[in-house]
């Protein structure tokens, strides 16, 4: 199948899911969830949104057997069959939105997708990979949080769509209308339309910035490992003064890609190796806004081998193309890798 066609489809599933994101977080998220660090309504919207994104491609894809693509998502079903009240709340959102009756044997086949390991996924010429809600402390604090959604050819990432519910449409400081997608297919650019009006799909680039004194950084919320001191003492090394915009998820591609900000940088600790499905939609839509994403020893990021990380990869670097080279040499005096 085309791949513009396939494009459609992705689309489709991703806007399908943000909207039951949203509904799913006005029910089950409240101040008292958040006090107690409940975490459950995080757990029932990845269930559901990995099960609405498959069922939504399989369904598309049961008469074209030959593009039944294996896919590499974050969820099981053995995990879920141990939380009976979990499992309960995702039955009923997955049947409500897909107009369905399925049983909770049907919805782990479906949440399991293909049944061949690892190996055999990624020897198929195309693959998916899938992270159902990137951004769990977003989700729960109702902040930024994406539903990551990749096709990988050759075990590359040719087509990405991240929806981004909680994401402003016009920029961080105009919170007046939310909830985004982007997507982005390889060679013809990267694009955004608001979850408001999924008719208008509108270009997006980089930024043009090339003063590396006024880079405006972007990073996780929250600290792990040594990542906030870390970019901290990068930025310093470029004359940076300005805090980093601190947002989680892989909204911060977003960020890039659309020309907000210039640099996104991740790095937790050096024997930390990401998930693949916790990059490549973002990977490929910054590089289609014209940026340039590589680990931090300037390789580029190799989803190929048998693992469900970038065991070959450290740390993440992304930004323009004309503020890479100082960010490169910002980091090579920070860190000794």
């Amino acid at each position: 199948m085309n791949l513009s066609v396939i494009r459609t489809i992705a689309l489709k599933a991703v806007e399908k899911a943000s909207f039951a994101c949203v509904e799913i977080q006005k029910q089950l998220v409240s101040l008292d969830t958040i006090t107690k660090k409940d975490q459950s309504p995080v757990t029932v919207a990845d269930y559901t949104v990995q099960a609405l994104v498959i069922y939504e491609l399989m369904k598309e894809f049961k008469n074209h057997k030959e593009i039944d693509y294996p896919i590499i998502a974050e969820e099981d079903s053995n995990t879920l069959s141990t939380q009976q009240d979990v499992q309960s709340k995702v039955l009923s959102y997955f049947n409500h939105y897909t107009k369905e009756n399925y049983s909770p044997e049907q919805l782990s086949q479906l949440l399991d997708g293909s049944k061949s390991d690892l190996a055999t996924k990624k020897a198929s010429n195309r693959w998916w990979t899938l992270d159902p809600i990137d951004g769990t402390l977003g989700f729960l604090r109702n902040d930024q949080y994406a539903i990551a959604l990749a096709l990988m050819e050759h075990n590359k990432p040719v087509l990405g769509v991240l929806g981004c519910p909680s994401l402003p449409v016009v920029s961080m400081k105009d919170t007046s209308e939310k909830g985004c997608v982007f997507v982005a297919l390889k060679g013809c650019g990267s694009f955004m339309k608001s979850l408001s009006n999924l008719d208008k799909e509108i270009p997006i680039s980089v930024s043009s910035q090339s003063d590396q004194t006024k880079a405006i950084f972007t990073e996780s919320y929250v600290s792990r490992g040594f990542g906030h001191e870390l970019n901290s003492k990068i930025s310093s090394h470029m004359g940076v003064n300005q805090e980093a915009l601190k947002i989680d998820s892989q909204c911060k591609y977003a960020m890039v890609a659309r020309g907000e900000s210039d640099v996104y940088l991740r790095l937790t600790d050096v024997n930390y190796k990401e998930c693949i499905w916790d990059h490549a939609s973002g990977h490929i839509i910054v590089e289609e806004a014209g940026g340039v994403v590589t680990d931090y020893k300037g390789q580029e990021l190799n989803y190929s081998l048998n693992s469900e990380k970038l065991i070959e990869n450290v740390g993440i670097l992304c930004s323009n193309k004309k503020l890479y080279p100082f960010v490169k040499d910002a980091i090579d005096k920070s860190i000794q890798l």
